[in-house]
């Protein structure tokens, strides 16, 4: 009896013991699988995936997790989602959370924007703790259009993670999205004092310098950043990062450098740190990348079959290097066609054509008190230009057709310069050129502070300047806002440009 009661307790042992040891052996390949992701080596990790074994619905649906986080990672949100969906019968709080964190993610990424915000509020009525989620669902307001409601919830974040790189993040890209790049530098340079290691602040003091005309820094952090990803094997981020510093110095590297040894061990400690904190962090969409440091930016949006661009002439102007990307992800090089001074319009010519376009039955005249929303590229690299914003307003005032310009409540931030403006039909009424400053305004003119306004073109000057032929309106139906969006989203661009300006460093 005895005996067979210690047969018995050693088989149990052993069960119990090999059960431990699976268990410890999935958490180790799961941070190998993280690790990959994180050092953009998809192939890599999807080929981890599928080797891995798993033993119970909880390891499973972990799995799942990660293949919807490598599609969404490699800009393929709707393959994504059938793996986030596949968690939704779970009985862990969690994981369910992570599953409509995902959900979120990639409908923000296709521009369904109402979903993506549903989806974060769900995520958060699970784990109300998870930054990631509050930081997601502000993103996802402030492309809707609820400005102050997200600039409210990321200065509560701020106040409460001051140490949180990605509060740090999402709060200056807020920031640089309406125009104020030197409160975004005031807020990152603050975390990099006491943080100096981190490389996706460094990348972002590295662009915002560049942009702001101080060489000598872009370069300084840029270099910390080539040199992270050197030592982390990421060839992808490498190849980026030395494109970026030859673009602005073609002899930076043959230049003596100082020991770098000692990074090692820092970048080892931020890798490691990447890896455990990959769940509360935003992960890094492989849009295509530029393949030069651009110090000008705007938006514009795609005509002419796919195969050209409208913005405003003063964002290309100077211009040594252009380049557009749309909302889904894809850029094509481009140069000048044709360009008006006098009404600040240009038209770009693509070197690969999109498949998605506007046309000249899109095009009608604007009308005083049409209710209308702007779509336009802010300027943050890390968490701006992937996806352009709506600043929601009114036509205040059109002008005589000689004028060519009109009035309008919509905010026409820094970005917005040259990005479409339209009615809530969908129709084009116009093209985004600047914000007037409401306090120069005063002193000229005096009286009370004026409200915000923005000058826009009209959308029958760009017939009359680029000879498009008069059609008549063919839309009626009126759509939501969102529903504008994101049937304009792979038809609006971000455009970058390497501009000869006297003053840069």
């Amino acid at each position: 009896m005895i005996k067979r009661s210690l047969l018995i307790f050693i088989i149990l042992v052993f069960f119990n013991t090999n059960a431990l040891s699976n268990s410890a052996n999935f958490t180790v390949n799961i941070d190998i699988i993280k690790s990959e992701i994180n050092r953009d080596n998809i192939s890599g990790a999807l080929k981890l995936l599928g080797e891995i074994k798993v033993e119970d619905d909880e390891q499973q649906e972990k799995i799942d997790l990660l293949f919807g986080d490598l599609y969404l990672k490699i800009n393929k949100p709707k393959k994504s989602i059938e793996f986030y969906e596949k968690v939704f019968i779970t009985s862990d709080e969690n994981i369910e959370s992570l599953s409509e964190l995902g959900l979120s993610e990639a409908n923000l990424r296709q521009g369904k924007l109402i979903k993506a915000i549903e989806h974060a509020e769900k995520s958060l009525a699970l784990n109300s703790d998870n930054i990631k989620t509050k930081i997601i669902l502000a993103i996802a307001q402030t492309r809707n259009g609820e400005h102050e409601q997200a600039l409210k919830a990321l200065e509560v974040l701020y106040d409460g993670n001051r140490n949180n790189s990605e509060v740090n993040l999402a709060l200056a890209s807020y920031y640089i999205s309406f125009g104020d790049s030197l409160s975004a530098i005031k807020i990152l340079e603050r975390f990099n004092k006491s943080n100096p290691d981190n490389i996706k602040v460094l990348d972002e003091l590295a662009t915002l310098y560049w942009i702001t005309g101080d060489k000598e820094k872009a370069l300084k952090f840029k270099f910390k950043v080539y040199k992270y990803h050197e030592f982390n094997r990421n060839k992808r981020e490498l190849k980026q990062s030395k494109k970026w510093i030859l673009s602005i110095d073609p002899k930076y590297f043959d230049k003596p450098k100082r020991d770098w040894s000692f990074w090692k061990k820092k970048n080892k400690k931020y890798e490691d740190e990447e890896i455990k904190q990959y769940e509360k962090r935003k992960k890094k969409i492989q849009y295509e990348e530029f393949d030069f440091a651009y110090n000008a930016t705007g938006s514009g949006f795609i005509v002419g079959k796919g195969n050209f661009v409208i913005t405003n002439h003063h964002v290309v102007h100077g211009s040594k290097k252009i380049a557009v990307r749309n909302g889904n992800g894809k850029v094509s090089h481009a140069t000048i066609a044709a360009t008006s001074e006098k009404y600040d319009l240009a038209i770009l010519k693509l070197e690969r054509p999109y498949k998605k376009f506007l046309t000249a039955k899109d095009f009608v005249d604007p009308i005083s008190g049409t209710d209308i929303i702007s779509i336009g590229y802010p300027l943050s690299p890390v968490y701006g230009n992937d996806l352009p914003v709506i600043t929601e307003g009114i036509i205040s005032k059109v002008y005589d057709d000689k004028d060519g310009i009109f009035i309008t409540t919509a905010k026409i931030n820094q970005g917005n310069s040259g990005g479409p403006i339209f009615d809530l039909n969908g129709n084009l009424v116009g093209v985004s050129v600047m914000m007037l400053d409401p306090q120069n305004i005063q002193k000229l003119y005096g009286g009370a502070l004026p409200t915000s306004m923005g000058i826009a073109i009209k959308s029958n000057m760009l017939k009359e300047v680029f000879k498009y032929k008069k059609t008549i309106p063919v839309k009626n139906v009126k759509l939501d806002k969102t529903q504008i969006y994101q049937n304009m989203l792979p038809k609006v661009v971000f455009i970058a440009v390497e501009a000869d300006v006297k003053n840069k460093k």
